[in-house]
């Protein structure tokens, strides 16, 4: 049972890259959960920077035990995370 914790424990740093594709216009961003401890990124998802597109990220967490989170102070991270973390 110790190993399976271990498994799925992590510290999430959260956060999200902007780009385009063809024109300034047509945004697409990047939001990723990298686990700083083992260097390896745990979820992604593509989307527009929105509540929508951090939920679906969020949800990838879902199956995790996120014993950290850190995040660049965007608002939505707070909103989100809210209650999350007790």
């Amino acid at each position: 049972m110790l190993v399976l914790l271990l498994l799925t424990q992590f510290c999430a740093e959260m956060d999200e890259q902007w780009g385009y594709v063809g024109a300034k216009s047509r945004q697409r961003w990047l939001f990723y959960a990298y686990d700083r401890l083992r260097k390896t990124v745990v979820a992604h998802v593509f989307g527009e920077r929105t509540m929508a597109t951090l939920g679906r990220l969020m949800s990838l967490l879902s199956p995790f035990d996120v014993v950290i989170w850190m995040t660049d102070g965007w608002p939505l991270y707070e909103s989100r995370l809210k209650g999350s973390c007790t």
